[in-house]
């Protein structure tokens, strides 16, 4: 028989799974009788997936409504852009200082792996695949991984899972095409050249590139 712990951190994988990947929508309630039916588990368990997800930033728990899924707003879209491009910088900077060869290797696996995984599910206007989405995840934790301090790779982490709802509403506004794969290149090879600056302000750019796409597709004006 499976122990709590086993069946919450299934259920807070799958549910994070689908607010990540956008088949539950920015703004959702999540009410636990529904949660119950889709994800067959116990109201504790419900509960501590839930909370879990909260203290990430993906979802809220409003006084007597219960919670929900993050709302998606232009103004909350350009403050964790900003915030992720301070936090982020600062930590690739030591990394790249600081990491050693374990780290490199780290680097280039996660990257590799992503270049090998397929993106999207059905071309390039459709949904972005679960797998490409964990392997771009796991890419720049290990970017950020030879920093020193664990607790801003959590932070940076954290910044990162709730940016990611916003980089799904950002591939239909890509009317002209990114070349995502090679931001992702000039990053790993100004990091493994080891130029802390030159790699954080390649980074701030890759991070920025979502918000500005956001921004001209919304036609909201830049800040």
């Amino acid at each position: 028989m499976e122990d709590s712990g086993t069946r919450t951190e299934q259920v807070y994988r799958r549910l994070k799974a689908d607010i990540l990947g956008g088949k539950v929508e920015p703004g959702s309630p999540l009410p636990f009788a529904r949660l119950k039916d889709d994800y067959g588990a116990s109201m504790g368990v419900l509960r501590e997936a839930l909370m879990r997800l909260s203290a990430e930033g993906l979802t809220v728990n409003q006084p007597q409504f219960g919670f929900k899924v993050i709302s998606l707003s232009i103004e909350d879209l350009i403050d964790l852009t900003e915030t992720r491009c301070t936090i982020e910088s600062m930590v690739l900077k030591d990394a790249v200082t600081n990491g050693d060869l374990d780290w490199e290797t780290r680097v280039l696996t996660a990257h590799h792996r992503m270049e090998r995984t397929p993106k999207f599910e059905n071309g390039e206007d459709s949904a972005v695949t679960a797998a490409w989405a964990q392997a771009h995840q796991e890419f720049h934790e290990a970017l950020l991984s030879g920093a020193r301090s664990q607790r801003m790779q959590g932070i940076a982490a954290n910044l990162r899972a709730a940016a990611e709802v916003y980089r799904q509403w950002s591939i239909p506004f890509e009317v002209v095409k990114r070349d995502v794969s090679a931001e992702h290149r000039e990053i790993v090879d100004l990091a493994l050249a080891r130029k802390p600056d030159e790699a954080a302000a390649a980074l701030v750019r890759h991070l920025s590139a979502t918000r500005d796409l956001i921004l001209k597709g919304t036609q909201a004006p830049q800040q």
